[in-house]
């Protein structure tokens, strides 16, 4: 899946590239981190981290990276990075087409911090850093869901007193409350409530998380329905 968008690690592209017809060169990717020129310090970080090109880590744009693209002889002035974040954003737009953008738990995909580099966990380029912090990779909330096939956490009869993944968060609210928020008013309505509460000004996730409760979240956000 999307692998024909770039053919290096680093941003550059190899059809511009004036070494690829000269010495015969594939490029890092397709030589397996061997292009032309022999050892590539920020081919070898990518495959070390399982990364398919720079955009995808989580350490983007690194100072590895950096060092590269802004060397005084060999540099681009940065236009790899900028290559980098254009295909991440359109492999997250692609991933996302036909998708429903609220999560699973609640979360809305339109208004997070990582909508940008995440197709949502309904997505088949699903990069939540949440579920990173488990040895599965997958978000308890997420398999919790598919067990009990259900479209989302807010399905579930169990929800009011659940505290498993995001619902079991210390000062975090706002999954919980958004979730509970669906099942007493719908999805259609939660988008459109919660646009109006950021179009006022409030900030999502941390205006709501500090209502400090999820009662006081779900109250919150409750003030904004049209």
């Amino acid at each position: 899946m999307f692998e024909d968008m770039f053919d290096t690690y680093c941003g550059l592209k190899c059809s511009d590239c004036e070494f690829k017809e000269k010495f015969s060169c594939n490029g890092c990717i397709a030589s397996g981190g061997k292009p032309f020129h022999g050892k590539c310090e920020v081919a070898d970080c990518a495959i070390s981290k399982n990364k398919r090109f720079c955009g995808e880590c989580e350490n983007f744009p690194c100072e590895i990276l950096k060092r590269y693209s802004f060397d005084k002889e060999h540099g681009d002035n940065g236009a790899r990075i900028e290559h980098c974040k254009n295909l991440k954003a359109e492999m997250v737009k692609k991933a996302r087409r036909g998708i429903s953008p609220i999560g699973i738990c609640g979360h809305h995909c339109d208004y997070c911090f990582l909508g940008q580099r995440c197709g949502g966990c309904r997505s088949d380029y699903n990069c939540c850093s949440y579920a990173t912090l488990f040895e599965d990779k997958i978000c308890p909330n997420v398999k919790c869901a598919k067990e009990k096939k259900l479209s989302g956490c807010y399905e579930c009869s169990d929800i009011e007193d659940c505290m498993i993944g995001y619902y079991g968060q210390k000062n975090e609210y706002i999954a919980k409350a958004t979730a509970l928020f669906i099942k007493k008013h719908g999805g259609e309505s939660y988008s459109k409530t919660l646009k109006r509460a950021i179009d006022a000004g409030k900030n999502y996730p941390k205006t709501f998380d500090a209502a400090g409760s999820v009662k006081g979240a779900l109250e919150l956000l409750e003030k904004y329905i049209g």
